[in-house]
């Protein structure tokens, strides 16, 4: 029976995933910033409510997730914000405050999560960059840079934990029709976009994987508008 940790898994691609793996008999630990979100996704899984970017509530929630489950075999991080703002008007708190919470809580998680996978031989961590993570766009350069840092650290990961059991995979997804969009300041078609049950089933042919091969980097996009 697989364990997983998805933080960010109260909505969108999360839940999605959360709700297949389920059904597979798979023991789940869930997290997101707030417990009422996560209620009523899976039975029987780990709600674990938290703010991913205070450094000591990453390793907490990666730590009781192993604790809950006795091991981990893959954590997914999806938790993440938008931003679609000229480089001209954006703050300085705004750049920092997407930075911090699209790159620094992934490598606070993939930390946490490495130094178990490690010390058990093997693991898998997925994460979703999205395709603005490898191609830019205007308008979005403090999103841009969270997410291009988000694809270096990954990989940077990858070749600290090179024959280590450690596997790890990265998702250049386009528009995926989740209300991460609800917060943004931007027109968007939603038949147009990747529908998160896509990109979950995705996810799942990466964690199907035989142990001995990686599905290391996946692009999908809408075909309405590609950026590479």
């Amino acid at each position: 029976m697989q364990k997983f940790l998805i933080t960010g898994a109260s909505g969108g691609i999360g839940r999605a995933l959360a709700e297949r793996l389920v059904t597979r008999g798979a023991q789940l630990a869930l997290s997101s910033r707030t417990l009422r979100r996560l209620e009523g996704i899976a039975d029987g899984a780990t709600l674990l409510p938290a703010d991913l970017i205070v450094p000591s509530e990453a390793a907490r929630v990666v730590d009781a997730a192993r604790d809950a489950l006795g091991g981990l075999d893959c954590v997914v991080h999806l938790a993440g914000v938008g931003l679609i703002k000229s480089a001209a008007t954006t703050t300085d708190a705004e750049f920092s405050r997407i930075v911090n919470v699209n790159l620094r809580t992934t490598f606070l998680v993939a930390q946490a999560a490495c130094r178990i996978m490690e010390a058990q031989k093997r693991g898998l961590f997925l994460t979703i960059p999205g395709i603005l993570g490898k191609a830019p766009m205007k308008n979005a350069a403090a999103y841009i840079a969270s997410k291009y840092g988000v694809t270096g650290l990954i990989k940077a990961f990858a070749q600290e934990y090179q024959r280590s059991g450690v596997r790890f995979g990265l998702f250049f997804f386009g528009g995926v029709d989740t209300p991460f969009w609800d917060q943004l300041d931007l027109k968007v078609q939603a038949d147009k976009m990747i529908p998160a049950s896509t990109a979950a089933d995705i996810l799942l042919q990466a964690i199907d994987a035989p142990p001995h091969l990686v599905l290391s980097e996946v692009v999908l996009q809408p075909e309405s508008h590609q950026l590479v």
